[in-house]
């Protein structure tokens, strides 16, 4: 499972795996990662890794780690005169990484939580946050719009009706 493109060029989101494989760092021209809780198992040289702690539990506060993670993907992207790249990952890149990633969206690229993870979703459906970080975006959302732009306790279990939502 590879990783996949959530915002053209530079971010990219996906499992573990992808953040130790030489092939794809450098395939995509990777400059930085991002680890949300998960180390990768080798570093590659020439790629910049930074990591977030957070466990994958309904208790655990995404909302903690996403200023940080907003300053780490930005200065990622505006480095090498604004070519840099970053992958967010997590160990499988389906709950705690699309959440960080998604507040970075709503935070920085003036989205709603429901076009954020559209965005992410429709771009890696297998993407199934936790009820617990999904309360938090949503409480997100609020905060910055003044409405929650997604009604959903959890989303569903299969992709084809995680799709339908967006």
């Amino acid at each position: 499972d590879s990783a996949s493109l959530i915002l053209h060029p530079s971010l990219y989101l996906g499992p573990c795996s992808a953040a130790s494989s030489e092939s794809f760092l450098s395939k995509h021209s990777i400059t930085h990662v991002l680890s949300i809780g998960a180390s990768p198992s080798t570093q590659v040289d020439g790629v910049t890794y930074q990591r977030l702690s957070i466990s994958d539990s309904v208790s655990s506060s995404i909302v903690k780690v996403t200023d940080t993670a907003c300053d780490i993907i930005n200065k990622a992207i505006s480095s090498k005169k604004g070519k840099g790249k970053i992958l967010v990952h997590c160990s499988a890149g389906i709950s705690r990484s699309p959440m960080v990633v998604a507040a970075y969206l709503m935070k920085q690229k003036g989205m709603t939580l429901k076009e954020a993870l559209g965005q992410i979703i429709r771009a890696r459906p297998q993407v199934s946050p936790n009820a617990g970080f999904l309360q938090q975006l949503k409480d997100l959302d609020m905060e910055l719009y003044g409405s929650v732009s997604l009604e959903v306790e959890d989303l569903p279990k299969r992709e084809k009706d995680r799709l339908a939502l967006f």
